[in-house]
């Protein structure tokens, strides 16, 4: 008998520490016209996930559920955690803004699959975090489970699908017949749409693929080349859309044309400065090399300098010298 009472209190016990936990989720407010009602503000309770939300209307105990689609007014007000990630975000410091939106997903997962979701949207925007900083493991988990994916709209699931070829980069040989494919895949895929940003994550993913297939490459200036071009399409496609993964695309770039045999050999013998004679005799690759560390420098370093781009940009000759207005 004893042990039956207290099989039944370590249950009840446990029923209490589910409704708890229940009660403490974190609720939202949203501005909602349920079908037949007039716009009024609502406390969401939670979701299923697929866009179906219940509620409590004012002054009742009952629990009601409405689609969010059916809905001729549904806009979540944004939490303060969440605004606070989004500042940092827009700021540029995606290590803080990321740690903020991780946060939100976890707080507000009950909540997922409704239009402007906290809890999806931060799931986006910490995947979008993980890609500009290059956390290649992090992309991978991260674009693997987006919480209430569904009702992102097409230019958010391309950058989910794009940052799931980004996860592909590994360095090795082998990848870039994967990424190669991933990337046709994706761009027969109905429903996605992909923005410059998303687009760059392509590029930068097939030049870094490119480029580790010069370990096994017969040709190996054709594939630096392969890379070389991969890099340039992935920093100007993103160009003003943020500058961490541009810069490292023009850095890689860079090193790939500082390291071609016909710029090594011009470079032990050009003067620095150089005039417009000696900048017009070299070959277009040293030139092409020069150019993009003066353009990184100019756009994209701070901090520590980069040595070589320092040392390229000594050979940097403007074409526009002398050059008067109208001319």
């Amino acid at each position: 008998m004893k042990l039956f009472k207290i099989v039944g209190f370590a249950l009840a016990a446990l029923s209490c520490v589910h409704f708890a936990e229940a009660q403490q989720a974190a609720k939202l407010t949203a501005v909602v016209q349920t079908p037949g009602a007039k716009p009024g503000v609502l406390t969401l309770e939670r979701s299923d996930g697929e866009g179906t939300f219940f509620y409590m209307p004012k002054g009742t105990d009952q629990l009601m559920q409405a689609r969010a689609s059916a809905c001729g007014m549904f806009v979540i007000q944004t939490p303060a955690d969440m605004a606070k990630a989004l500042r940092d975000y827009y700021g540029g410091d995606y290590a803080d803004a990321r740690k903020g939106f991780a946060a939100v997903k976890k707080k507000y997962a009950h909540l997922a699959g409704l239009p402007g979701s906290p809890g999806t949207m931060a799931a986006l925007y910490e995947l979008v975090c993980a890609a500009r900083m290059l956390d290649i493991p992090a992309v991978k988990t991260l674009s693997a489970s987006i919480p209430g994916e569904k009702v992102l709209n097409p230019v958010e699931k391309g950058q989910v699908e794009a940052a799931k070829v980004l996860a592909l980069v590994d360095d090795t040989p082998e990848s870039f017949a994967a990424i190669q494919k991933a990337v046709v895949a994706l761009a027969k895929t109905t429903g996605v749409r992909l923005d410059s940003e998303a687009y760059g994550w392509t590029r930068y993913a097939l030049g870094r693929a490119a480029a580790a297939t010069m370990a096994v490459a017969n040709d190996k200036t054709k594939s630096a080349n392969a890379a070389i071009d991969f890099y340039c399409q992935a920093a100007m496609s993103m160009h003003g859309a943020q500058k961490t993964v541009p810069a490292d695309a023009i850095k890689r770039a860079m090193n790939l044309l500082w390291n071609l045999p016909d710029v090594q050999a011009y470079a032990s013998k050009a003067p620095k400065p150089m005039e417009k004679k000696e900048w017009f005799k070299a070959p277009a690759n040293f030139r092409d090399a020069v150019a993009m560390a003066h353009y990184y420098k100019t756009v994209y370093e701070t901090g520590t300098p980069d040595p070589l781009a320092t040392q390229l940009d000594a050979y940097y000759y403007n074409q526009l010298k002398g050059v008067k207005k109208g001319d």
